[in-house]
Parts: structure tokens; C-alpha cells; sequence
């Protein structure tokens, strides 16, 4: 009797955690706001360490400025032309070169729209957030 309970309670079990993961595959909602998803083109190249969430990338720390190099460097190899670049790096004030940004579009022949890419360090969470942007109708 004793191993037919112990049997039963680990069939439970069983069934509990795959019916939890199973769930947890199908309410997956990682990509769900983003208009745009970097490891779905072989062009567009994400910086490492990078972790997806609902409408955004973060990875820890204060990591924008070489989030930024990267793509502007990246970026050009692969064929993509800045359309518009701006960052905190580019005004007076070096107070605001720790915590601040930056904002880029980005157009490549076959690609339908403009890639927008802007990242800025988030203080209070210590993490870079970085997020991708598809334009449908751009500015000229």
C-alpha cells in the first residue's frame, strides 16, 4: 500500500511539473510588444549579453556607451546606413555621459522600414536597457 501511495504521489508530481512547464511555453510572452526581434535577422546583430523581456533588452550595469560603439561599428558592416544618431556623449555636459543614451535609425536596401535601436542605463534597476524598433513609414 505504502508503494502504491508513493507511486501515485510521484505521478503527481510528475504531471505538476510538466503541466507548469507546458504552461509556462505556452503563456510565453517574452517577445510579445516588440515590433522587431534581432535573433530573427542575420543582419542585425545583438550585443552579448543581452537577455530579452517583454518590450525591451537588459543586461546588468551601466553598459550603453559600449552597447553604442558596437553598433555603430556592427551595424555598417552589415550594410545598414545611419539615418539619425544622437547620444548624451554628443552634448557639453560630461555629467551626463555615465547614466546617459543614445537614439539611432538605421536604413538597408531590402529591409522594409527604418531600424531604430536606443539604449540608456536605468539606475535605480543597474541595468542597460536596450530596445529595437521597427519604423514602417520613415521620414526622408
Amino acid at each position: 500500500m505504502k508503494k502504491l501511495n508513493c507511486l501515485v504521489l510521484g505521478f503527481v508530481v510528475v504531471l505538476f511539473i510538466v503541466g507548469w512547464f507546458s504552461y509556462q511555453k505556452f503563456t510565453d510572452d517574452t517577445y510579445k510588444a516588440m515590433s522587431i526581434i534581432p535573433e530573427q535577422h542575420k543582419d542585425i546583430p545583438l550585443y552579448k549579453g543581452l537577455k530579452p523581456t517583454n518590450r525591451n533588452y537588459v543586461i546588468r550595469g551601466n553598459h550603453w556607451k559600449e552597447v553604442y560603439n558596437f553598433y555603430l561599428q556592427q551595424l555598417p558592416r552589415l550594410n545598414w546606413k545611419i539615418a539619425y544618431e544622437s547620444s548624451t556623449l554628443n552634448d557639453n555636459d560630461t555629467q551626463n555621459d555615465w547614466a546617459g543614451g543614445f537614439i539611432s535609425r538605421w536604413r538597408k536596401e531590402g529591409f522594409d522600414g527604418e531600424l531604430s535601436i536606443w539604449a540608456n542605463y536605468n539606475q535605480l534597476e543597474d541595468q542597460t536597457e536596450v530596445v529595437f524598433d521597427r519604423n514602417q513609414n520613415p521620414p526622408r
